[in-house]
């Protein structure tokens, strides 16, 4: 009973302090926007470089606030709530009852310290694998999406249409979510800001470095001038080409994908098959308290093992 009250009190507190900072960002989300609508004209001296053209450098080493930083680490944007198919607060739900699961039967095996610690660990890995597989779902859809919208931009601006109209029609005829992502850029530049600083706040949200790609390419042809079609439609192909490459990376990742999951499951397949031969055999597995540690461990080094192959094939996909 005691450990009961202790996990859940362990549960309370974590729901407590992820809930306390979801709010805090969406409050500061609305001061932010508060303070680019007074200030909306200014010129942002900071955003500039000195030389006026927009920089090619993808990262930064601009220090980030802690709430920032945690935020982040659990892939949760509170400016993009349009990617989440579960509401943040059914996230942190799950979260908390999967880890307040885990901790109370961990902690019949391991004892309540070890037992509520893992059970929080599982609960923030819980949440963060929720708000991942939404943000990336998102952003793989939004990235399908860039090289029509860039087409569709090269044919406007051919048929005698300036960028911002042709901006306008992606976000007017494109579907979503690129639609919503481009009209909240056109409502960035509509209170004064750049067209390339608004597609690099776009790229923040997003992390796609295309959307760089056609900031740099906005700012460069503002200073130089140009065959601006021409340019787009090189862009365009290039991005088409990283989009094949990647659905192409994808399909050859499947079989690494199929075969961890047959590495991960095997045992256990193995275990209800000499349950159904030889019942004794798991009867006293499970029975005695060293059999379930045992038990624990082997499903803890499974998964850990699975997740370490899925984030190795997902690196060198990305590379």
């Amino acid at each position: 009973m005691d450990r009961t009250i202790l996990l859940g009190i362990g549960a309370l507190l974590t729901i407590t302090l992820v809930t306390g900072l979801v709010a805090l960002s969406k409050s500061g989300q609305a001061r932010r926007l508060r303070e680019r609508v007074v200030t909306a004209g200014t010129p942002d001296v900071r955003a500039v470089p000195t030389t006026g053209l927009p920089s090619i450098r993808l990262q930064t080493n601009e220090s980030r606030p802690l709430l920032e930083r945690i935020l982040r680490f659990l892939r949760f944007n509170p400016d993009t709530p349009q990617e989440q198919l579960i509401p943040w607060w059914a996230t942190l739900l799950i979260g908390a009852f999967a880890g307040l699961i885990v901790g109370y039967y961990l902690g019949f095996l391991v004892g309540r310290p070890l037992g509520a610690g893992a059970g929080v660990a599982i609960g923030i890995f819980v949440v963060r694998g929720l708000f991942s597989w939404q943000h990336n779902r998102y952003v793989m859809a939004i990235f399908q999406q860039i090289p029509d919208a860039i087409g569709l931009m090269v044919r406007a601006i051919r048929a005698g249409l300036p960028i911002g109209e042709a901006m306008r029609s992606v976000a007017a005829e494109t579907s979503n979510p690129l639609r919503d992502e481009f009209a909240r850029m056109l409502g960035d530049v509509a209170i004064g800001r750049p067209v390339d600083q608004a597609l690099m706040r776009l790229y923040k949200r997003t992390e796609l470095p295309e959307f760089s790609f056609l900031a740099v390419t906005l700012g460069l042809q503002t200073q130089t001038g140009g065959n601006l079609a021409e340019t787009l439609e090189n862009l365009a192909d290039i991005v088409r080409k990283r989009v094949a490459l990647a659905k192409r990376a994808k399909a050859l990742a499947a079989e690494a994908r199929m075969q961890a999951g047959i590495l991960m499951v095997l045992p256990y397949i193995a275990a209800l098959a000499m349950s159904q031969i030889q019942p004794f055999y798991i009867d006293n597995f499970f029975r005695n308290p060293t059999g379930q540690k045992l038990a624990l461990i082997g499903l803890g080094f499974s998964v850990f093992g699975y997740l370490v192959i899925r984030w190795m094939i997902k690196r060198a996909g990305s590379d």
